[in-house]
């Protein structure tokens, strides 16, 4: 490679217009110099070094995903063949090298635009340790484009979704296609042979040509039989990759989701939609083995009775438009019906996650005949509407059926007749027969294939639920200024909806860093919702929130909170006890981890268990007590070291003897952090210099402890 100076800001910046471009999300020359100067801000360094981490970010901002990856250049072709754009073995004179895919291969992306070029391995291997040698790389995706957010026809049309979602599959799709197609073409072998064999047995009783007939047939059904098994395997692998995909997508998706928009939805619930990648999975698969196969072996067969008479080329086109016509115009409303039958079995599975989740409010008596009621009420509702469903699909099968009987008579008469009258030969008709009982036979199996059908639509329309969580913005500020002793933040003129005292006439207060200031006040004061305001989940119904300056909103939310931690009611997951402290953070090790439970109260407990901190959790918190828990969440909120610790209600349930050693932990003016927690207990907010009242008359919104007014 070439050596020269080092390439400007405007270079690394028209490799990230580059990137954008390829992963569909374009953005201006301008922007991505902005995205890229502050990410230099946050992260300086020499560019050699940091330019990975630089267009990390940037990327991050303009939601696409963007991770490191220790790779050759083999496998970085292969990502780049799959869909990822990959970025690497950075050159002094020109940046990094930008792989995208090429169609079937993988090209060099050169320039902002659309010039490519092919990757010539010995061009490159000069490259730090050689083209070939595992060396760093940069791998770029963008997200699934198929929520609503990218097209608003998609909560009405699953159908449009669905061909969405399979697009980066098309080209596996064709290869099924062109095989089915084939196979197709190579089935026609045993009517054709069958017609020659009739035709041989009339003519004569040699042996030579029976087995010429015989050998043809087997090689034809060989080559058939392995176009089939190829076909298998490239629908396997799509199986596959829509599995990965989808997972990957929401695995993306979820920690991002805006929960102050869910409107009231329970999560967990909704995670239950994602089962239906299953139903995705397999009828995908079965529409594109046999579906496929079905269509085209019919269109084959039909060209092929067309060219033994017009007669028959009438049959074909007759029958094709009663088959297609007539399923349309039977087939009206059963996406809607399969949509709502859906739904239904979601409804009665949630109330079954209540009856788990809930278990002591049905044990008193009349729980569980309550429990059994509604049950009884949803598949009720549930029946009706498969009931309904049924009625639509139950109709195409009867016109499908009663078709074939028609067909298989119509075609008889007719060819029968026409051998009588000459105008076709008897090998023919027994030929065109066999023909046509492959077709109606396919006919036959619609009804499979349709009903798999809507369930495919169901499955992404229940998809589509979790697609279309609203998620949090991806762009901002990458930097906090901030202090050794904390960040500052002040409110003013602070209203918020939905509270009622102080936050309805408006709150001004300013905390300087290091500071530790309560928040005193009652039921639906406004205590939890001014900690979402401030971890940037929620936004003021009027006035002016900032925090070193800067409004939360400005920031980027993944950034604010590497410096701002909210502690709150407990929220546990399955895994070890040290997973659910550091959350496998970059910054928080084992060292911060024991370090955080120690301040607590939390350690001596922990490896008093058998396993230690590799303690297995549930998401129900066995083995920990319900104190132990909310130790667990300020021990992990405090082991990132933020520089705004924000604590709602956490200590309001502890018992004495541990909320002291907690709240030693939090005072520690050595913490680093400033501090901001809500309570309802008088004898707890009067141990802060600074307590913020809010059920207080608006002249009296700050005020310090007794023991500070009594001095």
């Amino acid at each position: 490679m070439s050596i020269g100076v080092a390439p400007s800001a405007s270079a690394l910046a028209g490799v990230l217009v580059r990137v954008s471009r390829e992963c569909r999300s374009p953005i201006e020359h301008l922007r991505a110099e902005q995205l890229l100067r502050e990410a230099r801000d946050a992260w300086p360094g020499a560019e050699s070094d940091q330019w990975r981490k630089w267009l990390a970010e940037a990327c991050r901002s303009l939601n696409l995903r963007a991770h490191e990856a220790q790779l050759g250049l083999k496998d970085a072709r292969g990502l780049a063949e799959s869909g990822a754009t990959v970025l690497g073995l950075w050159d002094e004179g020109r940046g990094p090298l930008v792989i995208v895919g090429g169609g079937s291969s993988a090209e060099l992306a050169v320039g902002e635009i659309d010039e490519r070029s092919m990757i010539i391995e010995s061009a490159l291997a000069s490259g730090g340790g050689g083209a070939s040698a595992p060396s760093q790389w940069l791998v770029v995706e963008s997200s699934e484009s198929v929520d609503s957010a990218h097209n608003s026809r998609f909560v009405q049309r699953p159908v449009a979704r669905l061909q969405k979602l399979l697009a980066p599959e098309w080209n596996d799709i064709w290869i099924i296609l062109v095989f089915a197609f084939f196979a197709g073409v190579l089935n026609l072998s045993t009517p054709i042979a069958v017609e020659s064999l009739v035709n041989t047995v009339t003519f004569g009783r040699l042996l030579q040509p029976l087995l010429v007939l015989a050998l043809l047939l087997f090689a034809f059904l060989g080559f058939a039989a392995v176009m089939r098994a190829m076909q298998t395997y490239v629908a396997e692998v799509i199986q596959r990759r829509l599995f990965a995909r989808v997972s990957a997508d929401l695995a993306y998706r979820l920690p991002r989701v805006d929960t102050g928009r869910l409107g009231g939805a329970y999560g967990p619930e909704l995670a239950n939609r994602f089962f239906d990648v299953v139903t995705l999975q397999k009828v995908v698969a079965q529409l594109l083995l046999d579906g496929v196969s079905l269509v085209l072996a019919t269109l084959v067969g039909m060209t092929v009775l067309a060219f033994y008479h017009p007669w028959l080329l009438g049959f074909d086109v007759l029958l094709l438009l009663l088959v297609v016509g007539g399923l349309f115009v039977l087939g009206r409303g059963a996406i809607r019906t399969g949509i709502d039958e859906s739904k239904y079995k979601y409804r009665l599975a949630a109330w079954f996650e209540d009856l788990i989740r809930c278990g002591t409010a049905f044990k008193p008596s009349g729980g569980a005949e309550f429990a059994a009621d509604r049950a009884n009420l949803l598949t009720t509702k549930y029946l009706s509407s498969r009931r309904t469903h049924f009625s639509v699909l139950f109709r195409q099968i009867v016109f499908v059926l009663t078709l074939q009987a028609v067909a298989g008579t119509v075609l008889l008469g007719g060819g029968g007749w026409l051998v009588i009258q000459g105008q076709l030969s008897l090998g023919q008709l027994v030929a065109a027969e066999l023909i046509v009982s492959t077709i109606l036979g396919s006919l036959a199996k619609i009804g499979k294939h349709l009903e798999g059908f809507y369930d495919l639509v169901a499955a992404i329309d229940k998809l589509g639920v979790l697609f279309d969580l609203p998620v949090e913005r991806h762009d901002g500020a990458l930097t906090l200024e901030s202090g050794d002793k904390g960040l500052l933040f002040s409110l003013k003129n602070l209203r918020l909806s939905g509270v009622r005292g102080r936050f309805e006439s408006g709150v001004t207060i300013e905390a300087a860093p290091g500071d530790r200031v309560a928040v005193f006040g009652g039921a639906k004061s406004g205590k939890s919702a001014l900690c979402r305001l401030l971890y940037g989940a929620a936004d003021p119904a009027a006035g002016r929130v900032t925090i070193a300056g800067l409004d939360p909103r400005d920031a980027r939310p993944d950034m604010l909170r590497s410096s701002v931690a909210l502690a709150s009611e407990p929220e546990i997951f399955e895994g070890s006890l040290a997973d659910n402290v550091h959350l496998r953070r970059r910054e928080v090790g084992t060292k911060e981890s024991r370090a955080a439970l120690e301040a607590v109260g939390l350690l001596e407990d922990c490896l008093d268990l058998v396993d230690g901190l590799d303690t297995p959790l549930t998401p129900a918190a066995t083995p920990l007590s319900g104190g132990q828990q909310r130790l667990l969440m300020l021990a992990r909120a405090i082991a990132g070291k933020p520089k705004l610790l924000l604590v709602d209600g956490v200590l309001d349930g502890l018992p004495d003897e541990q909320l002291e050693r907690a709240l030693s932990a939090l005072l520690d003016p050595e913490g680093g952090w400033t501090l901001l927690l809500t309570t309802g207990r008088q004898d707890l907010a009067d141990r802060f210099e600074r307590v913020l009242e809010l059920t207080a008359p608006n002249n009296r919104a700050l005020r310090a402890p007794k023991e500070a007014s009594n001095a």
